[in-house]
């Protein structure tokens, strides 16, 4: 319990704005934003003001210079937002409604969000990780997209790792550690109750699939991890790997028809794609470094991986083009992230539903990055050490 409290109090002083920073050059920077004249609600109004700081796609400046200015009013329960361009010509105003201040701010920034860039957003969204609580014992945490609101999900008194989202928004999977087994455990976070949804012995992490239809994951049976897939329910139990290698990480492309996984079956671990109907792997052309681990395949078509460059860093495949047939120039895909410029470090990435931002683990640190701009900024950090994020979809 003291480890519990020590971690509960070392993490509620987060997230702190000025630990955003930039590392390399980057690319261009955002369109810049002014927030002017929001009245209303003071509440909703400072919230709208800090989701536009977080959001990552508009820089928020003072003065008298900027792309866009951003006035209206905010309720508790509904807000209007009113863009005009920078030289205060209204262009467009959107509305939205909350059950609370902070929703209702999330849901008008995203609506903003929506309106200018053709993303869902990012504000809606949740984050689940594990931390640390005492000698080989971690739970599992959720938070909302800027750091605030850390929640503790699991009190199982054990390891509790690799925590990924059901497509649905509902529920969260991970990995529990017992004694004689390592179940895969859904937590049901409308009904507050779990279940063992796979239990095969040697257990690693499973993820399901976009149309929540298949569940993917690694065995351990003998000399062997495996990668398996099946019905969410249970049935239709496939083998999709039978070698000496070890397979980990598996990751499903936005169509549910294949798994990116990390397999070191010519020595050191590299990214293959199967078809989740099972047939011959392929190695992914044009990863970085030494070894290439941890994938995570966006709704867009991109893979986000940790290359060893030394140490573990984040890049970015664009596989548009590349998967399937490789028809890339020379088998090569390209790099999203400027690969010349000092990369984030870190590992295993998951991407936010606007298919431009990622969040992932270093040092016990969870970061939130710009695959666009190499920006990062923290997202939790604390004494307790913190790893395996994974960004939710948009949840209401």
């Amino acid at each position: 319990m003291r480890c519990v409290m020590l971690l509960l109090s070392v993490l509620a002083v987060l997230p702190l704005a000025a630990q955003v920073t930039v590392t390399g050059e980057g690319k261009k920077g955002n369109p810049t934003v002014r927030i002017q004249n929001i009245t209303g609600n003071a509440e909703t109004a400072g919230k709208i003001a800090s989701d536009f700081r977080y959001c990552g796609w508009l820089d928020v400046v003072r003065g008298n210079t900027s792309d866009y200015i951003v006035s209206g009013n905010a309720g508790e329960n509904s807000a209007s937002l009113t863009v005009s361009n920078g030289a205060g010509t209204p262009m467009y105003t959107v509305t939205a409604q909350g059950t609370d201040a902070a929703k209702t701010a999330h849901a008008a920034v995203d609506a903003v969000l929506k309106k200018e860039f053709g993303i869902p957003g990012i504000c809606r969204t949740k984050i689940v990780f594990a931390a640390e609580v005492g000698k080989n014992k971690k739970e599992i945490y959720l938070c909302d997209f800027d750091g605030r609101n850390i929640t503790k999900l699991t009190n199982n008194n054990t390891l509790s790792i690799e925590p990924s989202w059901h497509p649905n928004g509902r529920a969260i999977l991970y990995n529990q550690f017992l004694v004689s087994s390592t179940p895969l455990v859904e937590y049901d976070l409308v009904n507050n109750r779990s279940r063992a949804l796979v239990r095969q012995n040697g257990l690693n992490a499973g993820r399901i699939s976009p149309d929540g239809k298949k569940i993917a994951f690694v065995v351990s049976v003998g000399n062997q991890m495996d990668l398996y897939v099946r019905d969410v329910e249970g049935g239709n139990l496939k083998r999709l790997t039978n070698d000496r290698a070890v397979e980990a990480s598996p990751a499903w492309s936005p169509d549910s028809r294949e798994i990116c996984y990390v397999s070191n079956v010519n020595g050191r671990p590299r990214l293959y794609i199967i078809s989740a109907a099972g047939g011959k792997p392929r190695r992914v052309p044009g990863v970085l470094g030494s070894e290439s681990v941890s994938p995570a395949w966006s709704k867009d078509n991109k893979l986000a991986y940790a290359a060893r460059l030394g140490a573990y860093t984040l890049k970015v495949l664009d596989l548009s083009g590349v998967i399937p047939g490789y028809t890339g120039p020379q088998g090569e895909s390209a790099l999203i992230a400027d690969s010349s410029a000092p990369a984030v470090e870190g590992e295993s990435p998951s991407w936010a539903p606007d298919n431009r931002h990622v969040v992932l683990s270093n040092r016990g640190t969870i970061y939130v990055v710009d695959t666009r701009t190499n920006r990062k900024r923290v997202l939790v950090s604390g004494k307790s050490k913190c790893n395996g994020a994974y960004w939710s979809p948009i949840l209401y």
